[in-house]
């Protein structure tokens, strides 16, 4: 949204606030501010810049493993015999199987592959990830900085602001104006810019929309 925009909504509003006593101008601000941040939310929750346009997508992002449906074997420790063992929910590494062990331990457990004597049965249906939400993407940047707890909101009788404070703030203005940050003591990277907060022509028409139901007659007063 242009600034010219922005400054014609407040020319047009601050003569028919100024008529409003102090505590109703707070009131009416806390309430522009709570749909205004819902809206923001909203718009990060899609991942998407103010001006429409989604964000960058994030790189280098290490691919989760997925569990597999169950493995049956033989397996013989030094000084035992050998017997048959399950495994639940298991996964691969080059050397290990790795898994929930129901019958014998009720526990997960590690198998070293060398001394798998035969596979009996192998399932290798996916297991559905614990962690992952239904409906819900792990791609998602940003679901901590999009919550109420973190993306403030201030009201007063003279204005509402949104954003962020502290070490968060920190970390928002860095994807918000695409800056080089460290990654680790040895590593920095170049953010790209990622709008997180910012108003769209949508947003100042429902602002203006708030004001209009409130103020009422007094408009044309």
């Amino acid at each position: 949204m242009s600034d010219d925009a922005v400054t014609q909504l407040d020319e047009w509003v601050e003569p028919l606030l100024d008529k409003l006593e102090p505590a109703e101008r707070k009131k009416l601000a806390r309430e522009i501010g709570t749909a205004l941040r819902k809206r923001q939310q909203q718009r990060i929750r899609k991942q998407k810049n103010p001006d429409g346009t989604p964000y960058p997508a994030r790189v280098g992002k290490k691919k989760r493993r997925r569990a597999r449906k169950r493995l049956r074997f033989i397996y013989e420790k030094p000084g035992h015999e050998a017997e048959e063992r399950e495994i639940v929910n298991w996964f691969s590494t080059p050397e290990t199987y790795f898994g929930f062990d129901q019958r014998h331990a009720g526990a997960l457990r590690t198998f070293k592959k060398r001394r798998v004597v035969r596979v009996i049965e192998i399932d290798l249906t996916p297991v559905a990830d614990p962690r992952k939400k239904r409906g819900s993407s792990n791609e998602a940047m940003f679901e901590k900085l999009r919550n109420a707890r973190y993306l403030k909101m201030k009201a007063s009788a003279d204005q509402v602001s949104l954003g962020y404070e502290g070490r968060i703030a920190h970390i928002a203005r860095i994807h918000q104006e695409g800056k080089r940050a460290p990654v680790n003591a040895h590593l920095e990277y170049d953010y790209p810019e990622r709008k997180l907060l910012g108003a769209t022509p949508d947003d100042i028409e429902m602002i203006h929309d708030m004001l209009v139901r409130h103020l009422g007659s007094d408009m044309y007063g």
